[in-house]
Parts: C-alpha cells; structure tokens; sequence
C-alpha cells in the first residue's frame, strides 16, 4: 500500500497511525499526521469517502445529486486549517452565493443575509442599526477572532480584550439576544435561525448565542459557499492531497 491510503479494512502493512473514518475531521486528523512524515491508515467502511460531507446520486430522480448531511460551508471556507492546503489544486472550488440565506416570514416576506454587512443592516429596517452594532466591531477583528476561536484553546487567549468583547456579545441565549437586541420579527428571526444549528433549545445560554454570532460574522468575511458539485468535492479534495501529495 502506498504511504499514505485510505481503506476499507485495516492492512498487513506498517502504520504510525490508523484513522477510523473519513469524514472531514478524520481526513483533516491524518492529513496533519502525514504532514509530520508519519505513515497514515484511514479506515471508511463506505464505498466512498466522506462521512456527512458525501454527495450521492439518484437519490430521488435521475440526473439529480444530493448532499446526504451538510450541504453549505461558512466554516469550512473559513477554517485556518483548511486554508493552509492546497485543496483548490486537488478539485475543490467553492462558489459564493450574494445572497447566504433567506428566512421566511408568517406574513410572506423573508429575512435576507447577504455577505455584505452593510446590505443586510439596510434590509432590516428598524433593527439596521442594531445589526451593524451588533457585527461590526467583531468584523473589523474577524482576521484575529476566527484564528482564536476555531484553534487551539489558549489560557489565557491570546488577545483577552477582543475575546472579552466577544464574549459578552456570545454567552447569553440566541432568545435573550434576539429579544434585547432585536424589534422586528425579521431581525430576531434571522438571528435566530442562524442559532438554531447548535441543534439547542434557544433559550439555552453559552451556546446558542455564540453559534448564531460565528455563523453570520463568517458569511459577512467569507460567504455561505457551496462547493462545485455538491459536498463531496471536500471530502474528494481532501482524500486526493492525502494519498496523492503527502
């Protein structure tokens, strides 16, 4: 087998380190492995790579492909890791949509997040001017918080006043921040949908307000992006530049 390889059952062959799974994290785990010189098994009992981040085809009509879990990226893009690899040489291409996400309204209109933050504070009205109070600050600084969030835990961090800052902003509930922050059912709905991926009820504090806030910071620094040809192109990228380039 060659150095590096990914398989469906573990081999007669010398490994430094065997990954179990090869969803995203894992490829991520044993690419930073192999990058230290050391030889990488992955394990995927599926046909194909990718754990969530697969793209499946025919699921429902022919021609059609389906991402089978996770579908759009702010996080991905937006990874330090994944920016120090060279994915864009080994088929990957995001394409970034103006507009990230529409929320639809009881009375028929919707709630728009656009990358530009000043586009989507224009948009909410009324809560316009609590939006851009609420996003600026952090994304004149986003270039050091995302590094500081989506790394290593530092105590104490590295940058205390910003994470202190952020931090009041993030540690109450999405309901309490929605409700003290927002007066129309548009601004508090888009903020809220945005929490709701912590998969949490709203009203839960340390969580649910940090997730809305880092999901709509990162698309007014890098988009909501789709990868061409469905989520799977990551996972397809990342298992390329593991066998092939490490």
């Amino acid at each position: 087998m060659p150095p590096n390889a990914i398989s469906d059952s573990p081999r007669q062959a010398n490994y430094d380190a065997v990954v179990i799974g090869s969803g995203p994290n894992g490829l991520a785990a044993a690419i930073a492995l192999a990058r230290e010189s050391w030889r990488v098994l992955v394990v995927e009992a599926h046909a194909t790579p990718g754990g969530g981040a697969r793209t499946a085809d025919d699921l429902t009509l022919p021609g059609f492909r389906h991402d089978v879990c996770s579908a759009v990226h702010p996080m991905g893009v937006i990874s330090p890791f994944f920016r120090s690899l060279p994915l864009a040489d080994h088929g990957l291409e995001w394409v970034h949509p103006e507009i990230a996400l529409a929320h639809p309204l009881d009375d028929g209109s919707a709630a728009t997040m656009h990358v530009s933050l000043e586009e989507t504070a224009s948009r909410l009205g009324a809560d316009g001017k609590a939006y851009r109070q609420l996003f600026a600050p952090l994304l004149e600084r986003a270039d050091v918080l995302f590094p500081e969030m989506l790394g290593p835990l530092r105590l104490p961090p590295r940058h205390p006043v910003l994470m202190t800052r952020f931090g009041l902003r993030a540690l109450p509930s999405a309901l309490a921040t929605a409700r003290r922050i927002f007066r129309t059912d548009a601004g508090a709905a888009l903020f809220a949908g945005n929490a709701a991926h912590s998969v949490l009820p709203l009203d839960r504090p340390l969580a649910t307000g940090a997730i809305g806030i880092m999901l709509m910071l990162a698309c007014h620094v890098a988009g909501w992006p789709v990868a061409r040809g469905g989520s799977g192109a990551i996972t397809d990228a990342l298992a390329r530049y593991f066998t092939e380039a490490l």
